[in-house]
């Protein structure tokens, strides 16, 4: 699991609990079933209707990525790379059927090398996969800015649920607390769930999504740069803007020596 995904869970809930606790009230009076109904099932209602059914549950399955402490390691891809290409310099393209590699994007680059594609169609083919990613992170991307969107409404629906009883049941004074208590626990409830979880897992999963479409890119830019027969150095200075690195080869130092002189 994710360390800043359990950790951030961890410090919001600790921080309700000791908020509870300091306000001297029994933590017992922040539960109540009928609030957590309203907004729990009622988002997931109101989400549910504005997605296709395969869609919405796609997209809270890809959620898991939000926990996931996997992190793309570029400087480890750009590795490889640089190896496959000296290989295949050295021994030509076959010589990379031998390779066995736990990355399954550049597993699929060094088959579409070994299967004689051109340039065209291997860069079609990633392109094609990086969009596919692209658009299923974002769909559950859209699917938890609608809970975020949802929750806060479902709890306001919830306190005017809360205070149409209470105004109802006025001529009974012990009616009013219970009915008051859905009222305002409706839009804790909702402002909590929208604030505290799903409005985050977005953003991570917004922070996840970039990393991996950054790692497919400069697989994909590899493997054209190895279809072409490029240098290993040039593919290496080529492909160092990935990193948020400044590597030079010393091919380009000695041609800007040439220059100077």
């Amino acid at each position: 699991m994710d360390k800043a995904s359990g950790l951030g869970i961890s410090v919001i809930i600790l921080a309700i609990i000791f908020a509870i606790n300091m306000s001297g009230a029994e933590p017992g009076i922040f539960i109540n079933i009928p609030s957590i109904f309203i907004v729990v099932g009622g988002t997931f209602g109101a989400v549910m209707l504005s997605y296709r059914i395969s869609h919405f549950f796609k997209a809270l399955s890809n959620i898991k990525l939000a926990f996931s402490s996997k992190q793309p390691n570029l400087f480890e891809t750009l590795d490889i790379l640089i190896e496959l290409s000296e290989t295949a310099r050295k021994k030509g393209v076959l010589a990379l059927e031998d390779v066995a590699l736990e990355d399954e994007m550049l597993q699929k680059g060094v088959n579409l090398l070994l299967d004689g594609h051109d340039t065209d169609t291997i860069e079609f083919a990633f392109n094609r996969e990086i969009l596919q990613a692209r658009q299923k992170n974002n769909q559950s991307i859209k699917v938890l800015n609608s809970f975020t969107e949802l929750a806060p409404a479902m709890g306001m629906i919830g306190t005017l649920i809360g205070l149409v009883a209470m105004l109802v049941s006025m001529d009974d004074p012990k009616s009013i607390g219970p009915s008051m208590s859905v009222a305002l626990l409706t839009t804790l409830y909702g402002a909590l769930l929208a604030n505290g979880f799903t409005g985050p897992f977005a953003n991570k999963l917004g922070e996840r999504a970039d990393e991996i479409k950054q790692h497919m890119m400069l697989v994909r830019d590899g493997i054209l740069h190895i279809s072409r027969g490029d240098n290993p150095k040039l593919i290496m200075e080529m492909l160092a803007s990935y990193l948020g690195e400044n590597i030079n080869s010393p091919v380009s130092e000695a041609q800007k020596e040439q220059n100077i002189a």
